[in-house]
């Protein structure tokens, strides 16, 4: 079967496997904020191996922790928030839907999301704006960060293009 998009699948806003893009979107965006949350619940505030403005506000005075805790807080809000418009995409697409979504396209689609996530905290926040670093090493570990996130969107990859094949036989069919 060829993996390219045929203008009936383009036409319903599906891919050729059948799972609605708007639904693999959705589950994108919810692997995005899913990223992003632990992100900052895990390594900014329990950890505390950085924060997220700890390359512009310096964590050893009273005043630049201030900041940083905040801006972590605002930033995990914020992560919520896109989680909640990620799942809420995702339940009106399930809503849309003719059968159940299938699970693997879903799963491989937030990984691919959760991946995204990384690879833009790597490159945007650490490399081009200097927001932090991982474990305030100046940068050391960020070649690592960007393999690492890569390897999670390959894996999303991996887990969409390899789902179970469904039958989509009628019962006449099987006669």
């Amino acid at each position: 079967m060829s993996h390219r998009r045929t203008a009936e699948a383009e036409q319903s806003g599906t891919m050729d496997d059948g799972v609605p893009r708007r639904a693999l979107v959705a589950a994108g965006i919810v692997g995005f904020g899913f990223s992003g949350l632990i992100d900052v619940l895990l390594l900014h505030l329990v950890l505390k191996w950085h924060h997220l403005l700890s390359g512009l506000y310096p964590q050893t005075t009273m005043s630049g922790l201030r900041t940083n805790v905040l801006a972590d807080g605002v930033f995990s809000i914020a992560m919520v928030v896109i989680m909640g418009i990620g799942g809420g995409l995702l339940w009106k697409a399930e809503r849309r839907a003719a059968s159940p979504l299938p699970v693997r396209p879903i799963f491989g689609s937030i990984l691919v999301g959760l991946g995204a996530f990384d690879l833009y905290d790597a490159l945007v926040d650490h490399i081009l704006l200097g927001l932090h670093q991982p474990l305030s090493q100046g940068g050391t570990y960020n070649p690592h960060w960007i393999v690492v996130s890569l390897l999670f969107i390959g894996a999303g990859w991996y887990v969409y293009r390899t789902r179970s094949p469904e039958t989509h036989e009628s019962p006449s069919e099987n006669v």
